[in-house]
């Protein structure tokens, strides 16, 4: 069962995605978080199944978001999403999918090595917006 911050991290990349113009269309949760809409299930993208999948119908690029807490950054699974999701072109537009990360404000110092390590920092199309551990009791 996902954690409280885990699921506030969901919805500020949910907000975060819907401000650069996309739609949610998939979930990988049972809350109601976008517009009191149940939402599909993301597909899997390569190994692993994303948190949260928008769609922008004008530009047609896709955002995939994913929240990390916790130990989450020091995890083979989370470098192989990183890794997997950056790097994946848009078949109609020959653009990598846009990627949104998103965590704690305690973890930005970790993400950050993390981006390094991976050579992700300076991908355009990776990005990271966190949520004040203030907001979120320890669960």
């Amino acid at each position: 069962m996902p954690s409280k911050a885990h699921q506030m991290i969901i919805g500020l990349i949910g907000r975060k995605m819907r401000e650069k113009g996309y739609s949610i269309v998939a979930f990988d949760g049972k809350e109601y978080l976008f517009n009191g809409k149940a939402l599909k299930l993301p597909m899997i993208i390569k190994r692993h199944r994303p948190d949260i999948i928008g769609y922008n119908s004008k530009t047609m690029r896709i955002c995939i978001g994913e929240a990390k807490t916790g130990n989450d950054l020091s995890s083979i699974r989370t470098k192989e999403q990183l890794e997997d999701y950056s790097n994946i072109k848009q078949i109609s537009i020959e653009e990598f999918m846009e990627v949104i990360i998103g965590i704690l404000k305690s973890s930005e110092l970790d993400l950050l090595k993390l981006l390094k390590k991976l050579s992700l920092n300076k991908k355009e199309n990776v990005s990271y917006i966190w949520l004040p551990d203030e907001l979120v009791n320890n669960d």
